[in-house]
């Protein structure tokens, strides 16, 4: 485990204190750990819509992605069918 000394504003904490939050939690580390993995997650999954939505307008991705299906449009219609 690392160590570190987190500052945060006053009115946060208190906050958080009004509001029941550090309850939920083990630790205010705990509360800290939690809220960074959170945020990690979240801009991971950021980086991951903004890298499709790039994708969508490479045109040798939609070439791909037509290719693609082009080959399969008669199996489609063949599962169509049952």
């Amino acid at each position: 485990m690392l160590r570190k000394t987190v500052s945060i504003d006053e009115r946060l904490f208190f906050e958080l204190e009004k509001e029941g939050i550090l309850e939920h939690f083990r630790s205010f580390s705990d509360l800290v750990s939690t809220s960074l993995q959170n945020t990690i997650e979240s801009m991971k999954q950021e980086k991951y819509r903004r890298q499709i939505a790039q994708m969508a307008k490479d045109p040798m991705v939609i070439a791909d992605i037509e290719a693609v299906q082009e080959d399969f449009k008669y199996a489609d219609r063949d599962a169509d069918a049952f």
